[in-house]
């Protein structure tokens, strides 16, 4: 199955609806991990600098709001786009926004002296991750700066069969938190190390076992609040969205073909910071 942007798109249209509710960490940045980048761009701010916001992520644009950044995001998605800018707690009316490919842009080389962008490189085909990083670099200008966080998959998987990582999570509190580190858990569990590839499809496959006429009768009435989370919005919701995982180490090696790592931090406030590491790299 390939991702289609034209049917990936629709979701994105409901998100400004429920980004506080479904879209929590390590999905979403943290508290931790915001004051972390918040941290970084602070460090690097000498005089009126450029950065570039790889996707729209509101957190990322308020710090660099707040710091006086010269603002330009770049997303091919444009439901996303109005989707984020509806949920923007503070606004630039300098910032630019650009409805393009982070691999195919308009952009020119040598710009910007940050590039940020969280999560961004699950986002994109495990064949064009060396494309990405390097339009990256073109456009950054010597000595610049490259800010991200990035998912990825241990090399052990913490559940080695589907009952005891719902018996796991019998014993959660029913929250959208615990629905999302379900969500989590499954696409580790289903992980193919052959494709890189993390989707909802897989999940919903297991989970359709444990269906009895469309509903979860688990003896644990919290466990069948969370699956009933985790089946309506993101098994179906965003049944086509894919994503591109690497193991940790996979990773950091090809970033090292383009960048060198300045800083690793490792997020204090949720249990996924070892695989949702955060970086500080320079050109």
């Amino acid at each position: 199955m390939e991702e289609d942007i034209k049917t990936t798109s629709a979701p994105w249209k409901q998100i400004a609806n429920m980004w506080n509710t479904y879209f929590t960490s390590p999905s979403r940045i943290s508290q931790d991990e915001n004051k972390k980048y918040k941290e970084w761009l602070r460090e690097i701010k000498k005089g009126k600098i450029k950065a570039l916001v790889l996707g729209v992520t509101p957190e990322i644009r308020e710090a660099l709001i707040a710091l006086d950044y010269e603002i330009t995001c770049i997303d091919i998605n444009k439901e996303m786009i109005l989707a984020m800018d509806s949920v923007l707690k503070v606004k630039s009316p300098n910032e630019v926004v650009i409805n393009e490919n982070w691999l195919e842009n308009s952009l020119m080389d040598n710009t910007f002296d940050v590039v940020i962008g969280d999560c961004v490189l699950s986002n994109v085909k495990w064949e064009e991750r060396d494309k990405l990083l390097l339009e990256i670099k073109r456009v950054l200008k010597p000595n610049g700066i490259f800010i991200t966080r990035f998912f990825s998959i241990p090399r052990e998987k913490p559940f080695k069969t589907i009952n005891k990582l719902l018996e796991h999570f019998s014993k959660k509190e029913f929250n959208y938190k615990s629905a999302l580190e379900l969500v989590f858990e499954l696409q580790i569990f289903c992980y193919n190390s052959e494709d890189h590839k993390g989707t909802f499809s897989e999940p919903k496959k297991v989970l359709e076992k444990f269906r009895v006429k469309n509903n979860f009768n688990f003896e644990s009435k919290n466990l069948n609040k969370i699956l009933d989370i985790v089946w309506n919005f993101w098994c179906e919701k965003y049944l086509n969205k894919i994503y591109y995982y690497p193991y940790r180490d996979e990773e950091e090696q090809r970033i090292k073909k383009f960048f060198e790592i300045l800083k690793i931090y490792e997020a204090k406030d949720h249990n996924y910071s070892k695989i949702t590491p955060m970086y500080f790299l320079k050109k």
